[in-house]
Formats: structure tokens, C-alpha cells, sequence
């Protein structure tokens, strides 16, 4: 996967995006729930991503956007809302821990990290995915169990 750093720009039109994949439900839609997240340096991006692979966990369980993509996402989400939703979720973010960690992903993605998500629905897999994302420097790695978030 290519990805391009925070200060590039595109002449291209922007396309519309849509709200379906992991990264735009779990940055404003839906909490992502059995999956270890974190942030991590594009340089780092394939290592991490292929390690993972090598481990076992399948090429359906690991998610990654770069962070223009990222930012591209979050900007759809915003303009998708209605004034009444984007007030709830600003509130939300204002007042929750969840909200504080998302936006600190958005800082992580505007600094240009990407962004990349782990699907590990047992114990040993969230250990062995914080194992790897650790090894290649991945930060703010935190798995987002049924009713809490674990900073790992």
C-alpha cells in the first residue's frame, strides 16, 4: 500500500467517500470492537503489516490507512452529519475517554502516521499483535475489548 506524507497534495477532484470500512466506522461511526489499534510511521507501515501476516493473523484481520486517508474519512464523516449529530458527537468527544482517544488518532494521522487496526478476539492474539506493533514502533496501541479500551 502507498501512502503519502501529510504535506502532500493532489490535483485530482476530491472523490466522495464511502462510510463503510473499518477506519470511517471506527473513527465516527462504530466503536471497533476485538481489535488492537494503533498508530505507526509510514515507514514502519509494511513491516508491521507483513509481521503481522507472517503470525497468522489474516489479511482480513488487518486493516491500515495512511493518514491522508485518514483525514480524508474523517473530513466525509463531518460533512455526512446532520448539525444536530456532528453537536452529540462534539460533545461526546468533549466529555468521554473514547472521544479524547479518537482525536488523538486524528493528531497521530494530521502528523502523518497511519493508522492500523488488528482484528484479536482472544487474549493471546491481542498479546502477540501489541508484541509486533510494539517491535515496530507503533504507539498509542490500545484493544478495544466488549466494554472497555486497554492501553497496551
Amino acid at each position: 500500500m502507498k501512502s503519502r506524507h501529510a504535506g502532500e497534495t493532489s490535483a485530482a477532484p476530491p472523490e466522495r467517500i464511502e462510510l463503510t470500512g473499518l477506519f470511517a466506522m471506527m473513527l465516527g461511526v462504530w466503536y471497533p470492537r476485538n481489535y488492537v489499534v494503533a498508530a505507526i510511521d509510514p515507514s514502519d507501515e509494511t513491516a508491521a503489516v507483513n509481521a503481522l501476516l507472517s503470525a497468522g493473523f489474516g489479511s482480513n484481520a488487518v486493516r491500515h490507512e495512511n493518514g491522508v486517508r485518514v483525514l480524508q474519512i474523517k473530513e466525509a464523516i463531518n460533512e455526512q452529519r446532520t448539525p444536530l449529530q456532528r453537536a452529540a458527537v462534539n460533545v461526546s468527544a468533549a466529555l468521554t475517554d473514547e472521544g479524547l482517544m479518537g482525536q488523538q488518532y486524528f493528531d497521530e494521522a494530521e502528523a502523518g502516521a497511519s493508522l492500523i487496526a488488528v482484528l484479536a478476539p482472544e487474549p493471546r492474539l491481542v498479546t502477540e499483535a501489541r508484541r509486533i506493533l510494539a517491535s515496530h514502533g507503533a504507539r498509542r496501541i490500545r484493544f478495544y475489548g466488549d466494554k472497555t479500551i486497554t492501553d497496551l
